[in-house]
């Protein structure tokens, strides 16, 4: 019997991945292409989200990469201004009976985090779990462990959420029941066969 619903944050609750449009805005910054920012974005990206060091720490060492200078509010701005809010699944989430335990495991870092636990379309989840601060990334096992510790649920009884395939079949290996969000639409059948008691917003109608 399904006692908790879990979620991924970016791409989830927001259009498109964090990380892509993080790097669209950072590379209307820098006027430089867009992949070029993002094969430098990306590895360090994942130690940000390791709590590897902090967000200055990460606008300097992308800057040395990519051979720019970024002035430091506007990095800043960019960087967590690039956030796109998918209001269907802010509904569906606000939507889950008070009887269901909720979490989110994310990997996050901290400036994105505050920002994410203080958002009120965020106050129906009650346990956050986040890499930085953990110092472990989905799809580790160790990530979905301390997901299941916080949420005081077995995975069996646990619905987790995420947009990415390898995240997925990750916490289906630990005995999760996930659900990929790729498009509504499709989500929306995963979602009805999961937890078939909870009916869902209209913006999936």
């Amino acid at each position: 019997m399904i006692r908790a619903i879990a979620f991924d944050w970016g791409g989830v609750f927001t259009e498109g991945t964090f990380d892509s449009s993080a790097v669209e805005e950072l590379a209307t910054l820098s006027g430089l292409a867009a992949p070029a920012v993002e094969a430098e974005y990306l590895p360090l990206m994942a130690e940000l989200e390791e709590g590897a060091f902090d967000l200055p720490e990460f606008r300097c060492r992308l800057q040395e990469r990519l051979g720019v200078a970024f002035d430091a509010g506007a990095f800043t701005e960019a960087f967590l201004g690039a956030v796109r809010w998918r209001e269907p699944m802010a509904d569906l989430l606000r939507s889950i009976p008070e009887r269901y335990v909720v979490g989110m495991l994310s990997n996050n870092v901290p400036e994105l985090c505050d920002r994410v636990r203080r958002d009120a379309r965020m106050d129906r989840i009650e346990r956050f779990v986040f890499s930085n601060e953990i110092h472990i990334r989905k799809p580790e096992a160790r990530a979905f462990e301390a997901l299941t510790q916080a949420l005081g649920v077995s995975p069996e009884d646990t619905v987790f959420v995420d947009d990415n395939d390898a995240n997925i079949r990750a916490c289906q290996a630990l005995g999760f029941n996930g659900l990929l969000v790729d498009d509504l639409p499709a989500f929306a059948e995963r979602w009805r066969r999961a937890l078939p008691d909870l009916p869902l917003p209209p913006g999936f109608r």
